[in-house]
């Protein structure tokens, strides 16, 4: 996610920041029962034992303990999308160097308290078995699931998540996010946890971005790295080689350093994930997994998961190296970076000489492209200009989508604003369609109307100040090539118009350095959160998000400070009143209501018209090898969704 923001309280929510599966539970003795041999290694036929034979040789050998003694009391039972798997086989990969980590994460890291299913319709119970908020969804309380062990076959307990919670995340010593105050966590017993919030945050159990966090740092591991358990930390963390234990300490738990997650540059860390770190994550070479034999899920018929025995990444520096692999048939299930439409022809054309085909990609993005004229602009003349509701209807009726949509997104999309997709549970088709009309007989008449009308010589219309209109219109340099040449045509469009907009292409630090500053004129960026992600990230719809509501920045920042920061600005009566809507959004742990509310600020959205979209984002897609099963025909696509991970990637399998 992008560079995180400053939040208080309940606010630490808007960080930056198929078959269903069946969270069934039966005891261990009840998944023996299944097989018809009595033991853990008895064959049930075409699918293998009841666990991988590179499990089953370290039992033999007294490596490991029988498979009954590693299983919870209550594994979760993973149905698999397609059919049974067999054991076995290298799930093949790569990622674009060692910034490239949040795809880790999607596919063999994808395991918290709760988790989305695999259609993106419900939070689900997986490492808790339930949970529940109080009253004003200021405390939740998680169940866990008895049994349950890490990776190097310890207990995974209550006590786990009370350390990450209090002596990680809210250690103001050890995490400089704890000046948010995220919450505390008050262990009930073994297997019962509560969390306690500063302000209501009802989102959290849905959250994946706060939940995993909870649930990667084991106590019994991290305690000897921690000056509060060990008093010899200090020297131990020098006798390491680091400056002090708390960089000893955040180097083993693994954070997140600029581009970089440590986490997955420490192969010593426990973990619940279905994969074990080999060789770890580095700048260049392979990144290499291997089972977990702790592992807690199972399939239908008692047979621990994962099916596959190995991940491998390559660690690639350039997309047409990774491209030139899936080519080749090297990768065997991806879908990063070398999946664009561009591409798509030379991919579709290779499927038979490569032994792959594709899969889909729903995105959860709304929009190609959303730009955000500021209107809490430093100069009083173009603040008053950029907040005329007319003049910005005036300039979304020049643009000409359709024809941006034929030449830079191959006639794929449609005329669209920022707005939630069709299938959201929040859809709005007037947000969605209004204004979006190739009209430039309108737009000029708009202009005219709001006073606008004289020119200079060059035809540049004259603002109140009897300057010409002209301002620049900024958009991240090495992001997206598509908006570069889709904003070129809009300026040709605003041109046609008398409005005189300047492209400027700017590396991305100088990006975001100006909009946090509120020194932009306008700018450019995806329409993200088109879904579900609205809820976690509204950052289009209503100005709360201090680090990408890049329309009203300074709006974002006085509500996420109360009103406290420098660079906030008190946003009029509208805005307010969406920031209000969503405070009680928080505290209402009923999804339909939070629905109904969300509803509600998209009205005012609609009302309001902020920022202005180009087209609907088009599906994507990935590649799957013609022997690797049990991935989707079709899933979303979405940073808040994690995919592939809800999919269940410790049930794909190859033949």
């Amino acid at each position: 996610m992008d560079p995180a923001m400053r939040v208080r309280g309940h606010r630490h929510l808007l960080k930056a920041v198929t078959a269903t599966t069946l969270a069934l539970t039966l005891t261990a003795c009840d998944f023996f029962s299944l097989n018809p041999e009595g033991t853990e290694n008895g064959s049930d036929g075409a699918t293998g034992g009841q666990q991988a034979p590179m499990l089953a040789e370290r039992v033999d050998s007294g490596d490991l303990p029988p498979l009954e003694e590693r299983l919870p009391e209550e594994p979760v039972v993973v149905e698999p999308h397609d059919r049974l798997g067999t054991y076995g086989g290298e799930w093949t990969s790569a990622i674009l160097g060692v910034g490239d980590w949040p795809w880790l994460g999607r596919t063999v890291g994808y395991e918290n308290l709760t988790r989305w299913d695999p259609e993106w319709e419900e939070t689900i119970p997986n490492l808790a078995k339930d949970w529940e908020y109080n009253e004003d969804a200021t405390e939740v309380t998680f169940h866990l699931r008895e049994g349950l062990k890490w990776s190097d076959g310890e207990p995974f307990t209550a006590e786990d998540i009370v350390f990450a919670m209090n002596d990680i995340i809210s250690n103001p010593e050890v995490s400089p996010d704890a000046a948010n105050d995220p919450g505390q966590a008050e262990k009930i017993d073994e297997l019962t946890v509560k969390l306690i919030f500063p302000e209501p945050s009802a989102l959290w159990t849905q959250w994946d971005l706060l939940n995993f966090q909870v649930v990667n740092k084991p106590a019994h591991y991290l305690k000897e790295f921690h000056a509060d358990y060990n008093p010899d930390a200090p020297a131990l963390a020098e006798e390491e080689g680091f400056d002090s234990w708390i960089d000893m300490l955040n180097h083993k738990v693994g954070v997140t350093v600029g581009d970089t997650s440590l986490y997955w540059q420490n192969p010593d860390i426990p973990t619940m994930y279905p994969w074990v770190v080999e060789e770890p994550l580095a700048d260049s070479g392979q990144m290499i997994l291997e089972r977990n034999p702790y592992y807690w899920k199972v399939d239908p018929e008692g047979r621990q998961l994962p099916y596959i025995d190995r991940v491998v990444f390559d660690v690639v520096q350039d997309e047409e190296v990774m491209l030139t692999q899936a080519l080749n048939g090297d990768i065997n299930m991806h879908s990063r970076h070398f999946n664009t439409l561009a591409n798509r022809s030379v991919l579709a054309d290779n499927r038979e000489r490569g032994n792959y085909d594709f899969f889909e990609l729903q995105p959860g993005e709304m929009n190609t492209n959303i730009i955000s004229l500021n209107l809490t602009h430093q100069d009083e003349t173009m603040r008053e200009i950029f907040r005329d509701k007319d003049f910005r209807i005036a300039l979304s009726h020049a643009i000409n989508r359709q024809e941006i949509i034929d030449v830079v997104y191959k006639e794929q999309g449609e005329p669209w604003q920022a707005a939630p997709r069709r299938d959201a549970p929040f859809y709005n088709e007037e947000l969605a369609k209004q204004y979006t009309e190739y009209d430039v007989e309108r737009a000029n008449e708009l202009l005219d109307e709001a006073g606008y009308d004289e020119r200079n010589s060059d035809g540049v219309r004259l603002g109140p100040d009897g300057e010409p209109i002209s301002f620049s219109l900024a958009v991240p340099g090495g992001f997206r090539p598509d908006i570069v040449d889709s904003m070129e045509m809009v300026i040709g469009y605003w041109s046609e118009v008398g409005i005189e907009a300047r492209l400027e292409t700017e590396e991305r630090s100088l990006f975001y350095e100006r909009k946090q500053n509120n020194a932009h004129d306008a700018n450019v960026w995806s329409g993200d959160n088109g879904l579900k992600g609205a809820l976690f990230d509204p950052r289009w719809y209503v100005p709360l998000h201090n680090g990408e509501s890049n329309f009203a920045i300074p709006w974002a920042e006085w509500y996420v400070s109360d009103g406290e920061s420098e660079l906030s600005q008190r946003p009029p009566e509208a805005p307010r009143r969406q920031m209000e809507l969503y405070d009680e959004l928080l505290a209402s742990p009923d999804p339909q209501r939070q629905n109904e509310l969300m509803s509600q600020i998209l009205d005012i959205a609609q009302e309001q018209f902020y920022v202005m979209g180009i087209s609907l984002s088009p599906p994507s897609y990935g590649i799957v090898a013609n022997n690797f099963h049990n991935v989707p025909e079709s899933m979303y696509a979405a940073a808040v969704y994690n995919n592939p991970g809800p999919t269940n990637p410790e049930q794909y399998f190859i033949e």
